[in-house]
């Protein structure tokens, strides 16, 4: 029974992976092939937003990620894959704040 647990668990957790991954590739090519919509906003503003804004549902599934990742034993391999897309959403964080603050 707990093996089965265990695995169900794993098969979530390598569904909401693939989930993101498709989420984060979806955010770049909408950045790279959308153009501007509207003339009344700045340059490249609405391709920014729409970028942001999968980045944003991406940052939510990797959150997912790294929650059920909790439940596997520490220091296992699992567990070290769960992190790593929360890992790069805070990576982007970081580098927009840096961005601002440093400009760019």
């Amino acid at each position: 029974m707990a093996a089965e647990k265990q695995d169900s668990k794993t098969l979530l957790l390598m569904g909401l992976l693939a989930l993101w991954l498709a989420v984060y590739g979806y955010s770049i090519i909408y950045y790279l092939t959308t153009g501007d919509k509207t003339a009344a906003t700045l340059p490249g503003l609405s391709r920014v937003a729409g970028f942001m804004g999968w980045q944003g549902v991406a940052g939510m599934i990797a959150f997912a990620c790294w929650g059920i990742g909790w439940g596997f034993p520490k220091g296992s391999g699992v567990r070290r894959i769960s992190a790593v897309p929360l890992g790069m959403a805070l990576a982007l964080v970081l580098a927009l704040l840096g961005l601002a603050v440093f400009g760019g």
